[in-house]
């Protein structure tokens, strides 16, 4: 019984998370990045979407060089699965950023397990410019 509870619970969080991030995306003229590269406008929010796989202790990590150009606004994970108690599956972390001034800046973004003192698994920068 307790074990139904806890994955209903958990499936609600998950679903608030995935809606909150649409919501707070759709709100505001969002996109999201795909490449290298992103241009847009002061006052957007944009999203980037990760492959992950939290059961394997990897992480998505995100350091934004200037937070006067974006700031970071959530972040959530949300498992392929159907069953998210399956081990070894995947799925997609998906960050959310607003603009908040023009210019230039990156946002980098590590996978890496944390407790770990080696090179990270996977890198992503991605440079942002605001107009």
């Amino acid at each position: 019984m307790k074990r139904k509870i806890l994955v209903v619970i958990l499936a609600v969080v998950v679903v608030a998370a995935v809606v909150v991030t649409l919501v707070l995306t759709r709100a505001s003229g969002g996109d999201k990045v795909t490449g290298d590269t992103f241009e847009t406008t002061v006052g957007k929010t944009f999203t980037i979407a990760l492959d992950a796989n939290m059961t394997t202790g990897y992480n998505w990590s995100q350091t934004i060089k200037d937070t006067n150009v974006v700031a970071y606004v959530d972040n959530a994970y949300v498992a392929a699965a159907s069953d998210p108690q399956i081990v070894g599956g995947g799925g997609t972390d998906t960050f959310t950023f607003k603009t908040v001034g023009k210019g230039t800046t990156t946002i980098t973004l590590v996978y890496a397990r944390p407790w770990e003192s080696v090179p990270p698994a996977q890198t992503r920068i991605i440079t942002i410019t605001v107009k």
